[in-house]
């Protein structure tokens, strides 16, 4: 077998075909990647088989053996090269062997590129899960401070975010709450609150005893009603609807202030 039918056995791109024998001795090479033809070249002291010749000379016709490199210099060319030798036919040159010297700076270079980026997105990833455990964490203290204003029978005080701030609205101020889509309007006298909440949820979160839902769109305070005409009841200047089922229940409400 010659170098010219061992490449043709041989597929891929930037590879060179190398014939060598048990002395180490190039005999031939088609130098497309490094020149190996100089005679001062010797594949057992000048590359990472030194030392392997009875490791090599083991090998029977057809064996082969695969090296997987990272960066050597081979005959004067620093780059990435992964080896592949294989046992073939003897001739009167003794034991010959063929290797295939793929130069892989560009697979290398795209695997290097690849795990920059998973650093990277490791790093990003971490840092996503720090803020959400800190977030995690002020969402645990809001719902304990909530949860204590909540018990408090003698708090006059809720817990409002409007425009990302949390208020500590005056419950004793606040005139009535009006469903507005996924939000719900806070109104006092000098302003209005717009909550991303649900009235029910706001529901649960009052006293019982000084607020009552007058409307599936509106829970009033009952200290601030001046008036009930019919389906309707007046909060300052402001008129807001009754559902027929609670009239009788406001009335009643507002009998027990």
């Amino acid at each position: 077998m010659d170098l010219a039918k061992f490449r043709s056995e041989v597929t891929g791109s930037n590879i060179q075909c190398v014939i060598f024998n048990l002395k180490g001795e190039i005999l031939e090479s088609d130098d497309s990647l490094v020149n190996l033809s100089a005679t001062s070249f010797n594949v057992f002291s000048d590359t990472i088989f030194c030392g392997m010749e009875e490791a090599f000379e083991q090998l029977s016709v057809s064996d082969e053996l695969e090296f997987n490199c990272i960066e050597i210099d081979i005959a004067g060319k620093n780059s990435h090269y992964d080896f592949f030798v294989k046992r073939i036919p003897d001739d009167e040159n003794g034991l010959r062997f063929g290797w295939v010297i793929y130069d892989s700076s560009k697979q290398y270079q795209k695997v290097f590129e690849l795990q920059q980026e998973r650093n990277i997105a490791e790093i990003q990833f971490n840092k996503i899960e720090r803020q959400a455990s800190k977030l995690k964490e002020e969402k645990i203290a809001i719902e304990r401070l909530f949860s204590e204003l909540q018990n408090d029978s003698l708090s006059q005080y809720i817990l409002v975010k409007s425009d990302n701030l949390l208020i500590n609205l005056n419950l004793e101020e606040t005139l009535y709450f009006e469903a507005y889509g996924d939000y719900v309007k806070v109104n006092t006298p000098s302003k209005m609150y717009i909550t991303y909440t649900t009235l029910r949820s706001v529901e649960d979160s009052l006293p019982a005893s000084q607020f009552f839902r007058i409307h599936r769109s509106y829970i009033i305070r009952l200290d601030k009603v001046k008036n009930i005409e019919q389906l309707s009841v007046q909060i300052e200047d402001k008129v807001l609807p009754i559902g027929k089922s609670h009239k009788s229940a406001l009335i009643e409400k507002i009998g027990q202030l």
